[in-house]
């Protein structure tokens, strides 16, 4: 209801603010369409992985914290020194969860959009369900596979990248 094209919030607080005296049709467009997609994505997910990184910064011991003050550091120092390479799996973990949720967004596309406008804001899930609707259970499982060996190697780049063996040495 918020992009609603004639009572949402966005038209209406456009409107009450003077920038446009039409209504604009949000999911009327791609590029409307994609940002509407995109800005309740992150509305949606980002309390989670603030709660990912709140229990990370949780386990830094506040002992480093108080020698590096001793010794002088600066806070960009204790926050490029202690804070980010303590906080690397965590922010690991985060973006792998983020990226695994991104590639098989469904919900919000098939509520929002249902893949349109001319099939601009279609994702592989939405992709894979048309085919199961239909009764193609062969291409729909073919292309849920697609989405699965993707998000199997994304992870294990993510998790290459975290190089999680240095952090526990």
């Amino acid at each position: 209801l918020v992009y609603n094209s004639e009572f949402g919030l966005f038209n209406y607080l456009i409107q009450w603010s003077g920038l446009s005296d039409s209504p604009v049709n949000w999911l009327g467009s791609s590029a409307g369409a994609f940002a509407a997609i995109v800005i309740s994505d992150v509305w949606k997910t980002t309390p989670f992985m603030t709660i990912i990184l709140l229990a990370g910064f949780a386990t830094i011991p506040q002992d480093l914290y108080h020698q590096a003050r001793v010794d002088g550091t600066h806070f960009a120092q204790r926050f490029r020194y202690i804070t980010l390479p303590l906080l690397r799996p965590v922010i690991v973990v985060a973006l792998l969860f983020r990226t695994i949720d991104a590639i098989r967004i469904f919900d919000l596309i098939y509520v929002l959009t249902g893949g349109g406008p001319g099939g601009a804001t279609t994702s592989l899930s939405l992709y894979s369900f048309r085919y199961y609707v239909s009764g193609d259970f062969g291409y729909g499982s073919a292309v849920s596979l697609v989405v699965f060996l993707l998000a199997g190697l994304l992870a294990v780049c993510y998790i290459r990248v975290g190089r999680f063996t240095e952090v526990l040495q």
